[in-house]
């Protein structure tokens, strides 16, 4: 969004707020469950969408909405989580199937927009490093 955007500050303090939250839901594996307020409900990470809600949090990041310091643990300990989901077989798991319902995958279940997720947040996790 362009920094002149005339609703620009509204998103961006929106953007904190969630990132706020987010951060305090985190679970002590550094990832997040599909039922954000009750982690035990589903056991499983859902990987994809917490690759796209890390891949906000790095960019935000990256491009200084807010202090970095402040978040840069919990992308590390976020980065940690997802790398422990990468099988022997090079499989990145926890990927739920495209209209399943958040209980229907395994940590076994893999499928391809999972690890494009997974690239895109790899990419983010160098800008940031460099």
């Amino acid at each position: 969004m362009p920094k002149d955007y005339p609703s620009r500050a509204k998103y961006v303090t929106q953007f904190k707020e969630m990132a706020e939250e987010l951060a305090s839901l985190q679970g002590p594996d550094g990832l997040w469950r599909p039922g954000l307020l009750d982690a035990a409900a589903y056991p499983c990470p859902r990987i994809p969408v917490l690759l796209f809600l890390f891949l906000a949090l790095l960019t935000g990041s990256t491009q200084a909405f807010w202090i970095r310091a402040k978040y840069q643990p919990v992308v590390q300990k976020a980065w940690t989580g997802l790398l422990s989901h990468i099988y022997e077989d090079g499989r990145l798991g926890c990927i739920q199937p495209v209209g399943a319902a958040p209980g229907d995958y395994t940590a076994a279940s893999s499928y391809v927009f999972g690890t494009g997720a997974f690239l895109l947040a790899g990419s983010e996790v160098y800008r940031m490093a460099h």
